[in-house]
Protein backbone atom coordinates (compact mmCIF):
# COMPACT_ATOMS: atom_id res chain seq x y z
CA UNK A 1 0.00 0.00 0.00
CA UNK A 2 1.21 3.00 -0.74
CA UNK A 3 1.77 5.22 1.87
CA UNK A 4 0.54 9.14 2.05
CA UNK A 5 2.82 11.79 1.18
CA UNK A 6 2.65 14.45 3.76
CA UNK A 7 3.33 17.99 2.86
CA UNK A 8 4.23 19.30 6.46
CA UNK A 9 7.95 18.66 7.23
CA UNK A 10 8.59 16.12 10.49
CA UNK A 11 11.90 16.62 12.06
CA UNK A 12 13.92 12.93 11.33
CA UNK A 13 14.76 12.90 15.23
CA UNK A 14 10.97 13.90 16.06
CA UNK A 15 9.65 11.36 13.25
CA UNK A 16 11.91 8.42 15.03
CA UNK A 17 10.50 8.73 18.39
CA UNK A 18 6.63 9.89 17.07
CA UNK A 19 7.10 5.85 14.80
CA UNK A 20 7.98 4.53 18.46
CA UNK A 21 5.13 5.63 19.99
CA UNK A 22 3.05 4.52 17.21
CA UNK A 23 4.65 0.87 17.59
CA UNK A 24 3.50 0.85 21.52
CA UNK A 25 -0.10 2.39 21.22
CA UNK A 26 -1.24 -0.19 18.26
CA UNK A 27 0.92 -3.15 19.13
CA UNK A 28 1.16 -2.98 22.87
CA UNK A 29 -1.99 -2.11 24.13
CA UNK A 30 -1.09 1.25 25.30
CA UNK A 31 -2.42 5.00 24.82
CA UNK A 32 0.10 7.88 24.53
CA UNK A 33 -0.88 11.43 25.60
CA UNK A 34 1.80 14.54 25.00
CA UNK A 35 2.56 18.21 25.77
CA UNK A 36 3.43 20.82 23.48
CA UNK A 37 3.43 24.67 25.25
CA UNK A 38 4.80 27.54 24.23
CA UNK A 39 4.20 31.37 23.61
CA UNK A 40 1.31 32.71 22.18
CA UNK A 41 1.73 33.01 18.49
CA UNK A 42 5.14 30.38 18.33
CA UNK A 43 3.07 27.87 16.59
CA UNK A 44 2.28 25.15 18.92
CA UNK A 45 -1.23 24.76 17.23
CA UNK A 46 0.47 24.44 13.93
CA UNK A 47 2.90 21.72 15.06
CA UNK A 48 0.23 19.80 17.36
CA UNK A 49 -2.15 19.52 13.65
CA UNK A 50 1.18 18.32 11.64
CA UNK A 51 1.71 15.33 15.09
CA UNK A 52 -2.76 14.87 14.70
CA UNK A 53 -1.76 13.72 10.81
CA UNK A 54 1.08 12.02 11.22
CA UNK A 55 -0.36 9.22 13.78
CA UNK A 56 -3.78 8.87 12.99
CA UNK A 57 -4.26 8.61 9.39
CA UNK A 58 -7.80 9.75 9.57
CA UNK A 59 -7.20 12.88 11.43
CA UNK A 60 -9.66 15.55 10.59
CA UNK A 61 -10.72 19.57 11.87
CA UNK A 62 -13.07 16.62 13.72
CA UNK A 63 -10.43 15.43 15.83
CA UNK A 64 -9.67 19.38 17.37
CA UNK A 65 -11.15 20.37 20.39
CA UNK A 66 -11.12 23.89 22.09
CA UNK A 67 -12.48 23.22 25.44
CA UNK A 68 -12.99 20.37 27.56
CA UNK A 69 -16.70 19.79 26.93
CA UNK A 70 -15.67 18.96 23.09
CA UNK A 71 -12.96 17.25 24.25
CA UNK A 72 -14.63 14.91 26.73
CA UNK A 73 -17.33 14.24 24.18
CA UNK A 74 -15.46 13.59 21.42
CA UNK A 75 -12.72 11.04 23.26
CA UNK A 76 -16.15 9.22 23.71
CA UNK A 77 -16.78 8.75 20.48
CA UNK A 78 -13.58 8.04 18.71
CA UNK A 79 -12.65 4.90 17.28
CA UNK A 80 -9.10 2.84 18.26
CA UNK A 81 -6.11 5.10 17.66
CA UNK A 82 -7.48 8.19 16.96
CA UNK A 83 -5.18 11.04 17.71
CA UNK A 84 -7.32 13.75 19.54
CA UNK A 85 -5.85 17.33 20.47
CA UNK A 86 -7.14 19.73 22.83
CA UNK A 87 -6.21 22.83 21.85
CA UNK A 88 -7.86 25.65 24.45
CA UNK A 89 -8.87 29.29 23.55
CA UNK A 90 -6.85 31.30 25.58
CA UNK A 91 -6.65 34.64 26.22
CA UNK A 92 -4.91 36.13 28.67
CA UNK A 93 -8.11 36.94 30.99
CA UNK A 94 -9.43 33.38 30.78
CA UNK A 95 -6.26 31.07 31.15
CA UNK A 96 -6.18 30.38 34.37
CA UNK A 97 -10.09 29.12 34.05
CA UNK A 98 -9.33 26.86 31.13
CA UNK A 99 -6.50 25.31 32.67
CA UNK A 100 -8.71 24.28 35.38
CA UNK A 101 -10.87 22.89 32.80
CA UNK A 102 -8.05 21.30 31.21
CA UNK A 103 -7.09 19.35 34.31
CA UNK A 104 -10.66 18.52 35.09
CA UNK A 105 -11.78 16.87 31.68
CA UNK A 106 -8.04 14.81 31.70
CA UNK A 107 -9.06 13.24 35.01
CA UNK A 108 -12.30 12.73 33.92
CA UNK A 109 -11.30 10.60 30.98
CA UNK A 110 -7.67 9.43 31.93
CA UNK A 111 -8.97 5.18 31.96
CA UNK A 112 -11.05 5.71 28.99
CA UNK A 113 -7.60 7.43 27.09
CA UNK A 114 -5.79 4.41 27.59
CA UNK A 115 -8.66 1.60 26.56
CA UNK A 116 -9.10 3.24 23.66
CA UNK A 117 -5.89 3.55 22.71
CA UNK A 118 -5.37 6.80 21.51
CA UNK A 119 -3.01 9.68 20.91
CA UNK A 120 -3.65 12.97 22.74
CA UNK A 121 -2.23 15.88 22.36
CA UNK A 122 -2.72 18.72 24.86
CA UNK A 123 -1.92 22.24 23.21
CA UNK A 124 -1.40 24.77 26.30
CA UNK A 125 0.76 27.63 27.37
CA UNK A 126 2.50 26.29 29.93
CA UNK A 127 3.08 22.54 30.43
CA UNK A 128 4.00 24.19 34.53
CA UNK A 129 0.49 24.89 34.79
CA UNK A 130 -0.93 21.27 34.32
CA UNK A 131 -2.55 19.22 37.16
CA UNK A 132 0.68 17.39 38.78
CA UNK A 133 -0.48 14.07 38.18
CA UNK A 134 -0.88 14.18 34.48
CA UNK A 135 2.30 15.97 34.31
CA UNK A 136 4.73 13.78 36.28
CA UNK A 137 2.86 10.56 35.10
CA UNK A 138 0.29 10.56 32.14
CA UNK A 139 2.20 12.63 29.83
CA UNK A 140 4.92 10.78 27.89
CA UNK A 141 6.44 13.86 26.36
CA UNK A 142 6.92 17.28 26.59
CA UNK A 143 7.51 19.65 23.28
CA UNK A 144 8.21 23.30 23.85
CA UNK A 145 7.59 25.41 20.90
CA UNK A 146 9.30 28.57 21.30
CA UNK A 147 10.60 31.65 19.28
CA UNK A 148 14.28 32.57 17.77
CA UNK A 149 16.39 35.33 18.65
CA UNK A 150 15.08 36.98 15.46
CA UNK A 151 11.73 36.21 16.45
CA UNK A 152 10.92 33.34 13.99
CA UNK A 153 8.61 30.52 14.66
CA UNK A 154 9.78 27.11 13.82
CA UNK A 155 11.49 25.88 16.86
CA UNK A 156 10.86 23.42 19.63
CA UNK A 157 12.83 21.46 22.29
CA UNK A 158 11.38 17.91 22.85
CA UNK A 159 11.51 16.55 26.46
CA UNK A 160 11.34 12.59 27.06
CA UNK A 161 9.61 11.43 30.00
CA UNK A 162 11.94 11.43 32.53
CA UNK A 163 13.71 14.65 31.42
CA UNK A 164 10.02 15.92 31.23
CA UNK A 165 9.41 15.01 35.03
CA UNK A 166 12.19 16.51 36.70
CA UNK A 167 12.08 19.39 34.87
CA UNK A 168 7.90 19.96 36.31
CA UNK A 169 10.01 19.42 39.64
CA UNK A 170 12.27 21.84 39.35
CA UNK A 171 11.41 24.87 36.74
CA UNK A 172 7.41 24.64 38.15
CA UNK A 173 8.65 27.51 40.36
CA UNK A 174 10.20 30.00 37.94
CA UNK A 175 9.08 28.38 34.64
CA UNK A 176 12.45 27.43 33.83
CA UNK A 177 13.11 25.10 30.26
CA UNK A 178 16.52 25.06 31.25
CA UNK A 179 17.21 22.01 34.02
CA UNK A 180 17.52 19.10 33.10
CA UNK A 181 18.71 20.24 29.57
CA UNK A 182 16.92 18.21 26.98
CA UNK A 183 19.02 15.19 25.47
CA UNK A 184 18.01 16.14 21.75
CA UNK A 185 19.14 19.14 19.62
CA UNK A 186 16.95 22.28 18.63
CA UNK A 187 14.31 20.56 16.25
CA UNK A 188 12.18 22.33 13.50
CA UNK A 189 9.22 22.67 12.17
CA UNK A 190 7.42 24.37 9.06
CA UNK A 191 4.23 26.12 9.07
CA UNK A 192 1.68 23.98 7.52
CA UNK A 193 -1.64 23.04 8.06
CA UNK A 194 -2.48 19.77 8.21
CA UNK A 195 -6.27 20.42 8.13
CA UNK A 196 -7.89 23.51 6.67
CA UNK A 197 -6.82 26.55 7.46
CA UNK A 198 -9.62 28.63 7.55
CA UNK A 199 -11.98 25.40 8.93
CA UNK A 200 -9.40 25.51 11.93
CA UNK A 201 -9.29 29.71 12.62
CA UNK A 202 -12.71 29.36 12.02
CA UNK A 203 -13.64 26.62 14.70
CA UNK A 204 -11.29 27.97 17.23
CA UNK A 205 -12.92 31.93 16.95
CA UNK A 206 -16.18 30.22 17.71
CA UNK A 207 -14.88 28.47 20.43
CA UNK A 208 -13.45 31.31 21.71
CA UNK A 209 -16.34 33.50 21.62
CA UNK A 210 -18.49 31.22 23.42
CA UNK A 211 -16.05 30.82 26.14
CA UNK A 212 -15.93 34.74 26.80
CA UNK A 213 -19.30 35.02 27.17
CA UNK A 214 -19.21 31.91 29.70
CA UNK A 215 -16.22 33.45 31.45
CA UNK A 216 -18.33 36.70 31.82
CA UNK A 217 -21.29 35.61 33.47
CA UNK A 218 -19.03 33.38 35.72
CA UNK A 219 -17.41 36.75 36.80
CA UNK A 220 -20.33 38.54 36.93
CA UNK A 221 -22.03 35.97 39.12
CA UNK A 222 -19.49 36.08 41.33
CA UNK A 223 -19.66 39.96 42.06
CA UNK A 224 -23.39 39.89 42.58
CA UNK A 225 -22.73 37.00 45.66
CA UNK A 226 -20.10 38.93 46.75
CA UNK A 227 -22.86 42.27 46.87
CA UNK A 228 -25.69 39.89 48.64
CA UNK A 229 -22.73 38.47 51.06
CA UNK A 230 -21.82 42.36 51.90
CA UNK A 231 -24.97 42.94 52.02
CA UNK A 232 -26.72 40.36 54.32
CA UNK A 233 -23.85 39.92 56.93
CA UNK A 234 -22.56 43.60 56.86
CA UNK A 235 -25.29 45.50 56.50
CA UNK A 236 -27.78 43.39 58.24
CA UNK A 237 -30.34 43.86 54.55
CA UNK A 238 -32.67 40.67 55.51
CA UNK A 239 -32.82 37.91 53.06
CA UNK A 240 -36.74 39.24 52.28
CA UNK A 241 -35.50 42.31 51.23
CA UNK A 242 -33.13 40.96 48.27
CA UNK A 243 -36.68 40.79 46.30
CA UNK A 244 -37.51 44.12 46.61
CA UNK A 245 -34.58 45.45 45.59
CA UNK A 246 -34.38 42.84 42.36
CA UNK A 247 -38.09 44.32 41.31
CA UNK A 248 -37.14 47.78 41.72
CA UNK A 249 -34.81 47.45 39.25
CA UNK A 250 -36.62 46.10 36.74
CA UNK A 251 -34.96 42.21 37.74
CA UNK A 252 -35.81 39.14 38.01
CA UNK A 253 -35.71 38.32 41.50
CA UNK A 254 -33.29 35.67 43.19
CA UNK A 255 -35.62 32.48 44.92
CA UNK A 256 -35.15 32.78 48.59
CA UNK A 257 -33.55 29.55 48.60
CA UNK A 258 -30.88 30.44 46.17
CA UNK A 259 -30.56 33.65 48.56
CA UNK A 260 -30.05 31.32 51.65
CA UNK A 261 -27.38 29.30 49.84
CA UNK A 262 -25.13 32.40 48.78
CA UNK A 263 -25.15 33.90 52.20
CA UNK A 264 -24.93 30.41 54.28
CA UNK A 265 -21.71 29.38 51.97
CA UNK A 266 -19.91 32.48 52.87
CA UNK A 267 -21.14 32.63 56.64
CA UNK A 268 -19.75 29.22 57.38
CA UNK A 269 -16.32 30.50 55.51
CA UNK A 270 -16.40 33.27 58.36
CA UNK A 271 -17.90 31.06 60.81
CA UNK A 272 -20.93 33.56 61.32
CA UNK A 273 -24.59 32.07 61.35
CA UNK A 274 -26.82 33.03 59.16
CA UNK A 275 -29.79 35.32 60.10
Amino acid sequence: MKKKKLNFYIDPITKKELDKVKHVVTKKDRDFVLCIDGEEGSGKSVLALQFGAYLDKNFSIDNVCFNADQFIDKLRKSKQFSCIILDEAFSSANSRQSLTEVNRSLIAVATEMRQRNLYVIIVIPSFFDLDRYFALWRTRALFHVYFNKEGGRGSYIMFPRNQKKYLYLTGKKQYNYSKPASPYPVLYFNNYYSVNEKEYRKKKEEAFKKRVVSFTAVKWKGQRDALINEMYHNRKVPSIEFEKIFLKWGKIPISQREIQNIVSIYGRDEGEVAQ
